[in-house]
């Protein structure tokens, strides 16, 4: 498809990602890992959220997101699973087997 770049092409001096890892937003500051769930999964806010006062009710919010998310959604996906805490203000994203994320809707 003309205009479009290959992954790995530069196109005005940047690189186009391809992939962009949990470790390496972690490592970036993106995200910030809070804890495990009971299975092993990681629990991962990102930055701005927790920039937002949010730090004080990651508790709070890690148990309301997960009974949303116990909750089946015709739009869920083998690979992902998002939902709504706070309109507007906070949203989890569940990658099935190894990650949550809580984040703000503009960190999508």
């Amino acid at each position: 498809m003309a205009g479009v770049p290959n992954v790995g092409d530069v196109v005005d001096g940047w690189e186009v990602i391809s992939v962009y890892t949990a470790e390496q937003a972690e490592a970036d500051g993106v995200v910030v890992r809070v804890g495990y769930l009971n299975n092993g999964d990681v629990v991962y806010f990102t930055s701005s959220l927790l920039a937002e006062g949010y730090s004080d009710k990651i508790r709070e919010l890690v148990q309301r997101g997960l009974e949303k998310l116990a909750q089946p959604d015709n739009e869920d996906t083998p690979d992902m699973r998002l939902r709504v805490i706070e309109p507007n203000k906070v949203w989890v994203v569940q990658e099935p087997g190894w990650r949550l994320t809580f984040m703000k809707p503009a960190d999508y």
